[in-house]
């Protein structure tokens, strides 16, 4: 229980769906029911190979500076709402009211923003690590 738990945590739908394939081919009773879950287990693993090329694709083109031209045309003006929003509410509403995002440009925006976190608790984490591994020597 802990462990599909944790495995949901960490790799998502496809670890949890893995864990119970695996599970599924130890408890098989007859030869039909391990084939069933040896193509389970297959088609699983096809989908996590597919997950891995796409974020190397992602990873590649983060090396280059013109990825980061478009991310920062739209991630500035999004951090910039959501911080005026914050200091709108900051100081009780006194501040000019922001503006609702349409429904198609608050999806991507939301995408946007939680991206930013995930970028700034990258860099927090390796220079954790790179302060630990320094600290050792």
């Amino acid at each position: 229980m802990i462990l599909q738990w944790i495995l949901k945590l960490l790799g998502g739908d496809l670890a949890s769906a893995f864990s119970r394939a695996w599970e599924a081919k130890l408890r098989a009773d007859n030869d039909a029911d391990r084939i069933k879950a040896e193509v389970s287990i297959k088609a699983i693993e096809a989908q996590m190979a597919a997950q891995v090329e796409n974020a190397a694709v992602v990873r590649e083109g983060m090396q280059h500076k013109a990825f980061w031209i478009p991310w920062l045309i739209a991630a500035v003006p999004c951090a910039g709402w959501f911080g005026w929003g914050m200091m709108d509410s900051a100081f009780g509403g006194s501040l000019p009211n922001v503006a609702a995002l349409p429904p198609q440009l608050k999806e991507y925006a939301d995408i946007v923003f939680a991206n930013i976190f995930y970028v700034g608790g990258g860099v927090a984490g390796a220079q954790l690590i790179a302060k630990a591994i320094g600290g050792r020597k």
